[in-house]
């Protein structure tokens, strides 16, 4: 396993949620055959990070506890015990920085020459993470992933769409990762660091767009700032995609549809290192090979 992450090669996150009631309807994967059956899936696909989620934030469900999501990932982990994922980038998608580590470390145990990725989607840089990260930084094998939110405190994740902010998310944005960049500088970790948008969280449906639309201008603007890190954009199966296709007979196909349109714009953009988080990765893949043959 590379020590740091090798973006040239490395552009898809394949998501897999263990939960009962997410809301791209993966609950399915609580079956353990189909379960299995999609991570090996994945496991074919040369250089695809895998990320793991144990808990949904959709605004409609209630935060279970922290043994709550240990006991999900315990039983998960039993489950896929005679597979081997061993030499993969491992993404942990929680809030709870207590339960990364706690992942992390079962991970260890079983797998070797894994990195890992703690997707925190509070956006939040609070005591707790940045003393994390402090521990960290010398861990070349380990990426923050830090998300744009109006969230103020990891307690609020599954009600974080009462802070969305109605001002211009471009620059509210900007301020964010402005802001989280010299925490990063002020600890030393900075070259271990991913930028995620995060649609859909703390954001009106106008707000989202207006992120896509004008993204190449937000990456411009703290590239101005000499800021300059590599993205996560994940909006596969986001209801803001579903809600602009009214007339659609099949709102989850079809947002797909769009979906890959977009990824194929922002490829096109050339905006620096992309890492596209989805349920389908092999939606992004064809997209990114689609668009890389027309640039």
């Amino acid at each position: 396993m590379p020590k740091l992450i090798n973006f040239s090669e490395l552009n898809t996150l394949g998501v897999i949620n263990i939960t009962p009631n997410s809301f791209s309807g993966q609950n399915i994967l609580l079956n353990s055959e189909t379960l299995k059956s999609t991570l090996n899936h994945f496991l074919a696909i040369p250089s695809l990070v895998i990320d793991f989620g144990f808990e949904s934030t959709a605004p409609m469900n209630l935060a279970i506890s922290k043994e709550e999501e240990r006991l999900r990932f315990d039983s998960f982990f039993d489950t896929i015990k005679d597979m081997d994922l061993s030499n993969r980038w491992i993404s942990f998608d929680t809030y709870k920085p207590q339960n990364y580590l706690y992942f992390e470390e079962k991970f260890k145990t079983r797998y070797h020459d894994c990195g890992f990725i703690f997707n925190d989607v509070s956006g939040v840089l609070d005591s707790e993470v940045l003393q994390l990260l402090k521990s960290k930084q010398y861990q070349e094998n380990f990426y923050y992933l830090y998300s744009s939110t109006h969230i103020p405190s990891r307690n609020n994740v599954l009600d974080h769409m009462k802070f969305i902010n109605d001002g211009d998310i471009i620059q509210m944005s900007f301020e964010h990762f402005t802001k989280g960049h010299a925490q990063f500088r002020e600890i030393g970790f900075l070259d271990k660091i991913l930028f995620d948008p995060c649609f859909g969280f703390s954001k009106s449906y106008q707000q989202n767009w207006d992120l896509i639309n004008r993204f190449d201008e937000l990456v411009l603007k703290l590239k101005n700032n000499k800021i300059n890190v590599p993205w996560l954009i994940g909006i596969s199966k986001k209801s803001f995609l579903r809600k602009s296709l009214p007339d659609s007979i099949d709102p989850f196909n079809d947002s797909e549809i769009l979906h890959a349109q977009i990824i194929e714009d922002l490829v096109s953009a050339q905006l620096g290192h992309l890492l596209f988080r989805a349920h389908d990765p092999e939606l992004v893949q064809k997209s990114i090979k689609k668009q890389s043959k027309q640039l």
